[in-house]
């Protein structure tokens, strides 16, 4: 019985969809409360009215409409096709693929409408409810017309986005247009259209009084209102609003009307200014801030200046993304940046990471970052260039993505491993949760040359991480090889005393070596077996803490064919440059003899150490010739 229902359920489904078909060749007008298309191909001719109440698109099914379809509702997991009108009052759902390419969607409910969209090219749109559509979708194309109604409103989904390769009217202004975010990203709208209206929403995470790196998308937002609020600090209302000046060089409050350079005499507007990078903070615990105007199109162009007397921070100018959807720093067209400083055949830019409490720097030429930064800037995301003379920096939409909108530097950094044979990336963390800081090295280039300049966090309580050469600070070198650079000494700074790791991101299979030495312990770590080094550091100890060696370490004397180290878990003992038989012998501070190897094969000796804390005296003699070596156990 339960298989004849199956065929019985089965048969009248196709009995109505094999009726509807029949009706739909000959050109009739069409109510219908619910149709199943499970696997069939319905086509609806050009001159056809059809009212549904619900139309299901199953995923082996096809529907092509070329006539007007009257909906409340669309569920379409397989394809639908045709150059018709839509008529849609409901929901429009689709996992499958929907392709419009002259046809109309026309969202006209009277309460709040949904579009979940799969892959999606929209023709013409037409929004025509005031109680608001919302797109939700990540892979959404219209070629044409978006049309927002007077009194209606389109939203943009947090963390979605739409690309407008037509032309976007919104007769509804800066309320009819709303680009949404929230904790889970912010939404991208890549389009051409100039004297568009909207608001961007601009969700500020991370903790209270973090500092954010912020940039205005509409060229006409007034500093004031939400953006300046009326509390204090006192009342959990207060807020910070500071530019960077250049030439002085230092950072300028927006209430500083007294202490030279003022608010007033280097950003005489009243308003956002397009292109410019703003560093913002607030007390109140994630709130959302609005942009309000004309969202910003086409050529931005923001002036720089290379005036400051400090060489550590001369050349750098804040500046900010001014679109509605990420730009692409790789980007092969859009940029005029050509007077910006040239580093490893790019260009640099820092952004401030508040989750880490250092900036990160990203290269134009580059494939990896450090600090959380990629090649995505994301919109409303201020970041600093360095420019070699005053001039100025261009960008057109040809620089705009979907991709990284949601990249505003704010949150917990997660690393992401760094699979570049070129490359090797160094973290240290805090573990007390002062933040953390990155290096990189990039191998490969036919000459050494320094890389992108080192700018130190704006918390003292802040680590830093940092290479040092003729006489320049560093996040990012540029090398040959490593037989040329077989050791790097890695300058450290502890912005607070406590326990630190130090780890590596690299696939360290493409490297012979990879040994740390730390000079202040005297433990030398194989990073190929141990990836992370756990260490305690203070705010006075030497900067020049650790080196990085690609090759084995020489000893003193600097000709000693012997390699001694401790790679956190095993005193090492290399005797593979030497010839026959020699002996191994381990002492305790107190003199006492733990251990006493003889005739010790020419390899590599591990001894396992169950003493912690503790300091041993390693000893090879060969052919009457001692070397010695004091490790510290930790």
């Amino acid at each position: 019985m339960k298989n004849l229902n199956r065929h019985k359920v089965f048969s009248i489904k196709w009995i109505s969809i094999l009726l509807l078909l029949l009706l739909l060749e000959l050109n009739l007008e069409i109510q219908a409360q619910y149709i199943s298309n499970n696997g069939a191909y319905i086509s609806i001719s050009s001159d056809t009215n059809v009212h549904i109440n619900t139309i299901s698109n199953e995923n082996d099914a096809t529907l092509s409409n070329n006539g007007i379809l009257h909906v409340t509702a669309i569920q379409n997991n397989g394809n639908i096709t045709g150059n018709g009108v839509y008529n849609i009052t409901g929901d429009f759902i689709s996992t499958g693929e929907f392709l419009s390419q002259s046809g109309t969607v026309n969202m006209q409910g009277t309460s709040a409408q949904t579009m979940e969209m799969g892959a999606t090219t929209f023709y013409n749109l037409t929004i025509d409810n005031a109680a608001a559509v919302t797109l939700s979708s990540e892979q959404t194309v219209l070629t044409n017309i978006l049309t927002i109604n007077s009194g209606k409103i389109f939203k943009i989904e947090a963390a979605k986005n739409l690309t407008v390769t037509g032309t976007i009217s919104n007769f509804g202004g800066t309320s009819g247009l709303i680009l949404k975010s929230n904790n889970t990203g912010t939404a991208s709208l890549i389009h051409n259209s100039s004297d568009l209206l909207g608001t961007v929403q601009r969700y500020i995470s991370g903790a209270p009084e973090d500092w954010h790196f912020l940039s205005a998308p509409v060229s006409d937002q007034n500093i004031s209102g939400s953006w300046n609020p009326t509390g204090t600090y006192g009342n959990g209302t207060g807020y910070d609003l500071y530019i960077f000046n250049e030439p002085t060089p230092c950072w300028t409050y927006q209430l500083n009307t007294t202490v030279a350079p003022t608010w007033a005499s280097i950003h005489p507007t009243l308003n956002f200014v397009e292109g410019r990078g703003y560093l913002y903070a607030a007390q109140a615990p994630n709130p959302t801030k609005e942009f309000i105007g004309l969202l910003n199109n086409g050529d931005i162009s923001y002036p720089l200046t290379s005036e400051s007397p400090d060489p550590a921070v001369k050349g750098f100018n804040l500046i900010g993304n001014p679109y509605t959807a990420a730009i692409d720093w790789k980007a092969a067209t859009g940029w005029t940046r050509t007077g910006l400083v040239s580093s490893g055949g790019g260009y640099d830019m820092w952004i401030w990471n508040p989750a880490v409490n250092n900036y990160g720097v990203y290269n134009s030429s580059a494939n990896s970052g450090t600090n959380g930064v990629t090649q995505y800037i994301a919109p409303t995301q201020g970041y600093f260039v360095r420019t070699a003379a005053n001039g100025a920096i261009t960008m057109s939409n040809a620089t705009q993505v979907n991709t990284g909108a949601s990249n505003w530097l704010k949150a917990k950094h997660t690393a992401t491993k760094n699979t570049e044979i070129n490359s090797f990336k160094v973290r240290i963390t805090s573990k007390e949760g002062y933040g953390s800081d990155e290096v990189l090295l990039q191998f490969g280039f036919p000459q050494n040359e320094p890389g992108a300049l080192k700018l130190f966090s704006q918390n003292e309580e802040a680590p830093s991480a940092y290479f040092q050469s003729k006489e320049q600070n560093l996040s990012v070198r540029y090398l040959t090889d490593v037989d040329e650079n077989s050791e790097i000494p890695l300058q450290f700074h502890a912005g607070k005393n406590g326990a630190y790791s130090l780890q590596i991101d690299t696939d360290s299979s493409s490297f012979d070596f990879l040994l740390l030495a730390d000079t202040k312990t005297d433990i030398v770590t194989d990073l190929k077996l141990h990836s992370t080094y756990e260490f305690t550091a203070d705010s006075n100890d030497s900067k020049d803490r650790f080196r990085l060696h690609f090759k084995p370490i020489t000893e003193e004397p600097s000709n000693a064919p012997v390699l001694i180290f401790y790679d956190g878990k095993e005193i090492n003992i290399d005797l593979t440059l030497l010839d026959g038989p020699t002996d191994i012998q381990v002492f305790d501070l107190l003199g006492r003899l733990i251990i006493n190897k003889k005739e010790a094969t020419a390899s590599v000796h591990r001894i396992k150490v169950y003493q912690k804390h503790a300091i041993f005296i390693v000893v090879v003699l060969r052919k009457g010739k001692a070397f010695k070596r004091k490790i510290l156990v930790r």
